[in-house]
């Protein structure tokens, strides 16, 4: 635990300057950078031993669909005449023909199905990270709300667990997992938005309103947690502890920010599908 908390706190100063300039070229770069570790870890996950000709491709690939949310920050001539999905559609296209390449060309060294299982958490990882940077661009004051209801539901987990927990969530899955840790995992979530539209109201004038803020950080949690379980689930089945080792006492990447992935992607589309109704609505 103590080597746990000592990591949290040195990651969290090298991340607030992240954060801090969230509106230059160093946030997609810095998040793009979590992402091709992601990718790397995770393409390597389901490999019976690594291969750098699928790790290294999957985080370069991670790199580039992350930092394309901010193609404009690197290549403003690009951006201008090339839409952004255009963009995401070809490098997708790009790194699947790649490992179906890979899939022929590495018979009887890699099986076909680790090849593309490994792609396939390699593309969640990309969209998950650009969906990071976009929620930032279209939601400037609510995307850190990401990461706190996605640290508060796994520190009140642990905690909660710890003292309350008796009857076990997933036994089969992750055994320290309780129900009771899941609750208070909730709890923390609500916590935790709550103080930071508070925060918000008074320093910055957010306009937060309390009851759908918290509300919406219930179902946010449980997200959260369908991502912690749903990449524990993975690592089970491939038979490893951690994805990586770059977070002593966390993992790796992935280990640390598999409940802000999933809940990255869900706000984006939250996102976006309030855009589209919105947008149906002016229609009508």
């Amino acid at each position: 635990m103590k080597t746990r908390v000592i990591t949290a706190i040195v990651a969290l100063f090298i991340f607030l300057p992240v954060l801090y300039f969230s509106g230059t070229w160093v946030f997609p770069l810095a998040i793009g950078l979590l992402a091709a570790i992601a990718g790397y870890e995770m393409s390597g996950c389901v490999l019976e031993s690594k291969k750098w000709y699928v790790t290294m491709p999957a985080a370069a690939f991670a790199f580039l669909f992350t930092a394309s949310a901010r193609i404009g920050d690197f290549l403003p001539e690009l951006a201008e005449n090339l839409p952004t999905p255009t963009l995401l559609f070809i490098l997708i296209a790009i790194y699947v023909f790649y490992n179906m390449l890979i899939t022929v060309a590495a018979i009887g060294k890699v099986g076909a199905k680790q090849i593309m299982t490994g792609a396939a958490l390699t593309v969640f990882a990309a969209i998950a990270f650009y969906g990071f940077v976009s929620v930032r661009d279209n939601a400037k004051c609510d995307y850190l709300l990401i990461l706190i209801i996605a640290w508060m539901t796994d520190t009140f987990a642990i905690f909660g667990g710890k003292f309350f927990g008796k009857k076990k969530l997933c036994p089969n899955l992750s055994p320290k997992k309780t129900v009771a840790g899941m609750i208070s995992g909730i709890v923390g979530a609500v916590v935790g938005t709550l103080i930071y539209s508070l925060v918000m109201n008074i320093a910055f004038d957010g306009g937060m309103n309390y009851l759908i803020y918290g509300a919406l950080a219930i179902p946010a949690s449980l997200i959260a947690q369908l991502g912690d379980l749903s990449a524990s689930a993975v690592k089970r089945d491939c038979g490893v502890k951690d994805y990586g080792k770059l977070f002593p006492g966390h993992g790796g990447v992935t280990d640390r920010f598999d409940s802000v992935m999933l809940l990255s992607v869900a706000t984006m589309l939250f996102l976006m599908v309030a855009e589209a109704f919105d947008k149906f609505g002016n229609i009508l």
